[in-house]
């Protein structure tokens, strides 16, 4: 029997939703497998919405909000305060949400972008396990630009395999202490851990998502080539692509709008070719970009775009 953990001020709603599940690797029941939200929809190759936010936006009430399914939590254009991220995590847990799905995973994803960019990941790939122990289901890592930047990414976010695990590679490199991020969750610490791996890599566990944000001239170069190793891998990323009107893909690309369009439509291309989806900063032209390949948008939804996605 999984023993749940409650979550803040969630003991009764927690203690409705635990589920039994075998706790030996490799023999869960997928349908009791606990799955979070945005990584069922991808499951389902459904679209999902969310919007970017930082600590100043109002969590009840994104908690409220029926037409986003995730947020973008930004930490590298604001402030790296961990403690205050896992206080607004509390404030984003809806008991009502959770009571009337009777899953303890019920809710809001956070998926959250740490400041370290591909170039600087190797020296700071504590960020990654910091934001991960607070119960964050997937990381945004900004401007990617190699394969091997990616890579390290996904084992930035694993933790060790078991001895003779057949998904013991790529290496998981997140040091063991995720007593707050099991209770997030609603799991107990074995489930926890047995959960927490990479979306496709270790079925059908898998809940933390990478977000590998292509931002730059050589990043687009080797999208292709990222979007192959990591699916050869059986990794399941999201490719990100950069704003097609600003920030730093328009940046990098001298400010040609021309470019930064191709920059696009290649990082759609790698995504369609070889299954991984890829998330939009914006739903212009949403219904030709979701022929395309993209499945996910950070820029919010009215409801009748959500109606015309098929939600």
């Amino acid at each position: 029997m999984r023993t749940t953990l409650p979550r803040l001020a969630l003991v009764a709603v927690c203690a409705l939703a635990a589920t039994p599940a075998a706790l030996v690797h490799g023999q869960q029941d997928p349908e009791a497998t606990p799955r979070n939200g945005l990584v069922r929809l991808l499951d389902g190759d459904q679209v999902a919405f969310g919007l970017t936010v930082d600590a100043r936006a109002d969590p009840v009430a994104l908690a409220a909000n029926d037409d986003i399914d995730f947020v973008f939590y930004d930490m590298e254009h604001g402030p790296y305060d961990v403690s205050a991220l896992r206080t607004w995590m509390q404030w984003l847990v809806d008991p009502g949400t959770i009571a009337a799905a009777g899953d303890a995973m019920a809710g809001k994803s956070v998926i959250v972008r740490i400041p370290a960019t591909g170039r600087e990941l190797e020296p700071n790939i504590w960020m990654v396990k910091q934001v991960l122990d607070v119960g964050a289901h997937g990381i945004i890592f900004p401007t990617i630009e190699t394969p091997e930047q990616a890579l390290l990414a996904v084992r930035a976010m694993r933790y060790p395999q078991r001895v003779g695990a057949p998904d013991g590679e790529p290496a998981g490199l997140r040091g063991t202490n995720p007593g707050l991020a099991a209770r997030y969750w609603g799991l107990s610490v074995p489930d926890y851990i047995e959960q927490a791996d990479v979306w496709r890599l270790d079925p059908p566990n898998g809940n933390l998502l990478p977000w590998i944000l292509i931002e730059s001239p050589l990043g687009v170069a080797n999208v292709r080539e990222i979007a192959r190793q990591l699916s050869e891998r059986n990794i399941g990323a999201v490719l990100f692509a950069g704003s097609a009107t600003g920030g730093d893909m328009l940046n990098t690309h001298g400010g040609s709008l021309e470019a930064v369009a191709q920059g696009i439509e290649t990082v759609l291309a790698a995504g369609r070719e070889f299954g991984l989806p890829v998330a939009m900063t914006s739903t212009a032209n949403m219904m030709s970009r979701i022929e395309q390949g993209a499945r996910l948008f950070t820029g919010g939804v009215t409801p009748a775009l959500r109606r015309q996605s098929g939600r």
